[in-house]
């Protein structure tokens, strides 16, 4: 049985994205940060380490894409899910009680339109959604709320005061499935590569001219500072290949042309963004 390593507690999204993906009875490890999970990942503690990338609403985790570079890791699958924030407090709890609130800076960045009606509740971000939930359940105090998924509320035995509050409804995260070494396979049909440039006009669009003659889709594309260069930047790339080409060997070498540094980061099935509809979604 796989290993795998997620950031967050019991009750968390991550936590769900884990389940969803290697089911009921995988052995799941929890980790403090995520770049904690990327080093228990590198250390061999755990087979794999699920890690949100993106979010639908505010776009891209940078944190992540850095881990990837930074432990050499590589991506051998994805999963989605949907994320519906609740607004949760201690029972008997009323809304004119609650002076602070508690979440991950992204569940607060996602329900700023909610937040913004209640201008002077405290925001303190946390590590976790989870984390916040336990946080509120231990804590004993009314003062005190919390921003998670209704799991996570039934988990730390909170109620729920206001329902799907983040301000765009069709909210998902993209978690990805990282692991020391790429799948074998190069026929999953979605492709992750990462690539550095030439600081030379036109460079960017040559490498994806090379992308458009075949016709492959690109789905994501992401820049990231070079830590030793000011103004110079790393990329990470998605396209699908429904069509295997001829050679992969033949487009990596084209692509290579056109880069000044590049390495291949995985080859995996596409994960499905319609997620349950039962009021678990994390």
């Amino acid at each position: 049985m796989l290993k795998a390593v997620y950031s967050g507690v019991p009750g968390s999204y991550a936590e769900e994205a884990a389940l969803d993906y290697f089911g009921k009875e995988a052995g799941l490890l929890m980790a403090s940060s995520f770049e904690d999970a990327a080093q228990k990942l590198f250390r061999q503690e755990a087979d794999r380490a699920v890690l949100p990338i993106e979010n639908s609403t505010t776009g891209a985790i940078a944190a992540v894409y850095d881990l990837l570079e930074r432990y050499g890791l590589y991506i051998v699958g994805e999963q989605y899910v949907r994320v519906r924030h609740c607004l949760m407090v201690l029972p008997g709890t009323k809304l004119s009680n609650i002076r602070e609130v508690v979440s991950h800076e992204q569940g607060i960045s996602q329900s700023e339109d909610f937040l913004s009606q209640h201008p002077n509740w405290l925001r303190r971000p946390v590590y976790n959604t989870a984390a916040a939930a336990e946080m509120v359940a231990e804590s004993g105090s009314s003062r005190l709320a919390a921003i998670a998924s209704v799991r996570a509320a039934e988990h730390y035995g909170l109620e729920i005061l206001a329902r799907d509050i983040n301000r765009k409804s069709e909210n998902y995260t993209r978690f990805i499935i990282a692991a020391r070494e790429p799948l074998q396979s190069l026929d999953g049909g979605k492709i992750s590569i990462h690539f550095t440039l030439p600081h030379t006009v036109g460079s960017l669009c040559r490498l994806l001219q090379v992308f458009e003659k075949r016709r492959m889709n690109l789905v994501k594309i992401e820049s990231r500072p070079m830590a030793d260069r000011n103004w110079e930047y790393r990329f990470f790339l998605d396209f699908l290949a429904k069509e295997l080409p001829e050679s992969w060997d033949e487009l990596f070498k084209e692509v290579q042309e056109h880069t000044g540094s590049f390495r291949f980061l995985g080859c995996y099935q596409p994960g499905d963004p319609v997620c349950k509809e039962d009021g678990y979604e994390v």
